[in-house]
């Protein structure tokens, strides 16, 4: 036993091949996260007892990376904060914790492996087949439930779907690289599918966050392309002739004439400058840890916001504060449901994701295709959760599974092929 125990110690930090089983399953789980929600669930956790069988057998627990003790920090707030809050009765952590720490396990486990080329195709296809199919299928479903919006089966919402649909979008992208012509069909379809969305959607923050992804594409794609201010100008102009392309469509008017409103109205912001307001008004009855997830609309309630400003002699101001279930940002979410730890956590997994990705997709050198694509995918997905975050709250469902799964196989195909070889890891 001494022996083994040993043996694990010495092999932490060094990379293990993913297995033939643990493939297939993240790939099945990629594929069913916004389309089947108790599929996705049982692929993620058969993942994860595939991966300890296949761990105890090499005794080998793979890689590590940049990203894992901080979403390892992320996922241990969440059972601890819990348990110092008001809200305890309410929200426990056995109410709460386990749906991210699944995420966060899947997350931490993936990026120990190290995919082959052929390994990192297929889970690329099956993340865009899951994306593409599910908004088609959300089409399908609209036109027949009579909703207003339409939406992903499992993501059950239309936020939630449009902040998938950035994944699709960036994973697409990253696919246009690669010199295979099956993966370029697939990522083209992505993006047809990702920019479809948007008008139905109505949803503003996606589609800045759209807005966003492609022009620094367009910048990626001209570096790629030996950098010239010619060919920068081109592909800049080329994404913002399709972005106006996209909003002067006919089924594009419900969200220009949303965009107006917004824009010329006395609501830019959609409440969300009010919302914040109300975290700040009691985030400090639990700085360090925060409440707990899902306790936002519990924290920041009317009746609890008026009860601290009533103890500070402040008068409550319907018109200043508004109260929602969750912040309609990731860092005012984060700040009450995770506390100053969790707020400082997030900001730095999003400066690792930028700073590990970044020079691989914005290298001046010529580099094999497939690792820029990768880099560049990766790096996409962390401005859609970046950008994104702003105005909604990111990296907390199933667009937060499957971006942060993507970057973690990223991230293992990268540190396998000897790309990474030159960093430095903590062990977690």
């Amino acid at each position: 036993m001494l022996k083994i125990f040993n043996q694990f110690i010495a092999n932490l930090g060094a990379g293990r091949k993913a297995s033939l089983a643990e493939v297939l399953l993240i790939g099945l789980s990629l594929f069913c996260l916004p389309l089947f929600e108790a599929p996705k669930n049982v692929f993620s956790i058969l993942f994860l007892i595939a991966w300890l069988f296949c761990a105890v057998r090499s005794r080998s627990v793979g890689g590590s990376s940049p990203f894992g003790l901080v979403i390892f920090g992320l996922m241990a707030v969440l059972w601890v904060s819990p348990i110092f809050s008001e809200f305890k009765d309410l929200i426990t952590p056995l109410n709460s914790a386990p749906r991210w720490t699944l995420l966060a396990l899947f997350v931490l486990l993936t990026a120990r492996l190290d995919y082959s080329r052929d390994q990192l195709l297929f889970l690329w296809a099956a993340a865009l087949l899951g994306g593409i199919v599910a908004v088609f299928e959300s089409f399908w479903a609209w036109h027949l439930n009579g909703k207003p919006y339409p939406e992903f089966r499992s993501v059950g919402h239309v936020n939630h779907s449009s902040m998938y649909s950035l994944v699709l979008l960036a994973v697409g992208i990253g696919s246009l690289y690669v010199a295979v012509r099956w993966l370029n069909l697939l990522g083209l379809l992505a993006i047809v599918a990702t920019v479809s969305f948007l008008p139905p959607s109505k949803s503003l923050v996606g589609g800045v966050a759209i807005a966003a992804i492609l022009l620094i594409a367009s910048v990626n794609l001209s570096i790629a392309m030996n950098w010239s201010r010619r060919t920068f100008l081109m592909s800049l102009l080329t994404a913002i002739l399709a972005i106006s392309a996209v909003l002067l469509l006919p089924p594009a008017e419900g969200f220009r004439s949303e965009l107006v409103a917004r824009v010329t109205g006395d609501n830019l912001f959609s409440g969300r400058d009010k919302i914040l307001n109300s975290a700040l008004a009691v985030w400090d009855q639990h700085p360090i840890l925060g409440t707990g997830w899902f306790s936002f609309g519990a924290a920041t309630s009317e009746a609890n916001v008026r009860a601290v400003l009533d103890a500070n002699g402040i008068n409550y101001d319907g018109t200043f504060y508004w109260h929602f279930p969750h912040g309609h940002n990731l860092w005012t979410t984060i700040l009450i449901e995770r506390g100053l730890v969790g707020l400082f956590l997030i900001t730095i997994l999003l400066f690792l994701y930028f700073k590990t990705f970044m020079p691989i997709a914005f290298t001046h050198e010529k580099i094999d295709p497939l690792d820029r694509g990768v880099s560049s995918a990766a790096f996409l997905v962390a401005v859609g959760f970046t950008v994104a975050g702003l105005g909604n709250t990111t990296m907390m469902n199933e667009h937060g599974h499957a971006g942060m799964a993507f970057i973690a196989i990223a991230y293992g195909y990268l540190r396998g092929n000897g790309r990474l070889s030159q960093m430095k890891s903590p062990i977690l």
